[in-house]
């Protein structure tokens, strides 16, 4: 009688224990593949994130190519986005996204690590805090003069601030024509309730409320808290207390 030879024979096709052992693996390494996506997403959307600062419009106080660490927590604390913060601001869509892209853009991120948005083409981009809902406002040698609501007195925007901070206010050039982009001048306007008006640091080569007018909350993305690299420019961005 002819013995039947297994040398061909796959291990797997043999044993069904293996067969067993085999797919738990190939579970278990999917499930650690998902749940470090997920953990992941959830630690850079609901916790903290880096942001690389990848313009000058924020100098003299955050450098270009400077890297920072940002977080959407602060935004629900009591006292909410004060005068002085960095924030993230979302950029108003030339043309609305639809539910398709919307969606599409919210896959890419999940497994880019929110990084890859091929449908929001526009990227959020800092800027400080510089007045709130209820201020009456208005700029002179791009220096913003602020009246807190209910209060009858104009102070600066370095008096009110809770983030120290200074600015670059560079002598525009000759033939500056001062009626069109960034305004260093502008009368007195009163912010509504959820306006926020927003300023780069660098006052004549930048976008901020100058241009696009004043900002909503749900704009506000994320707020600034640290910035950690290069090394020499480490630094905590603690509020005083509110005013």
């Amino acid at each position: 009688m002819e013995e039947k030879s297994y040398v061909n024979k796959n291990i797997y096709d043999l044993s069904y224990t293996m067969r067993k052992s085999r797919a738990r693996r190939i579970r278990n390494a999917a499930l650690t593949v998902i749940l470090f996506f997920v953990v992941m997403n959830a630690i850079l959307i609901f916790c903290a994130s880096p942001i690389k600062q990848s313009s000058s419009s924020m100098e003299p106080n955050v450098m270009r190519d400077s890297f920072l660490l940002s977080t959407p927590i602060a935004l629900y604390s009591e006292n909410k986005i004060r005068r002085g913060e960095i924030v993230l601001v979302e950029r108003p869509e030339e043309k609305p996204l639809s539910i398709a892209q919307k969606a599409a853009d919210t896959i890419c991120r999940a497994f880019t690590l929110q990084k890859i948005h091929p449908f929001t083409k526009e990227a959020p981009f800092l800027s400080r805090i510089a007045a709130v809902p209820g201020d009456t406002i208005h700029m002179r040698d791009f220096v913003l003069y602020v009246t807190p609501k209910d209060e009858n007195f104009s102070y600066t925007e370095f008096e009110l601030n809770q983030i120290p901070y200074s600015i670059d206010i560079r002598v525009p050039p000759v033939g500056w024509n001062t009626k069109i982009g960034v305004r260093g001048n502008f009368e007195k306007t009163t912010l509504k309730d959820d306006e926020y008006f927003v300023l780069a640091d660098d006052r004549l080569a930048s976008m901020d409320s100058r241009i696009f007018g004043a900002v909503k909350q749900s704009r506000i993305r994320r707020k600034v808290v640290l910035s950690y690299f290069p090394l020499n420019s480490l630094r905590l961005f603690r509020s005083k207390a509110n005013k």
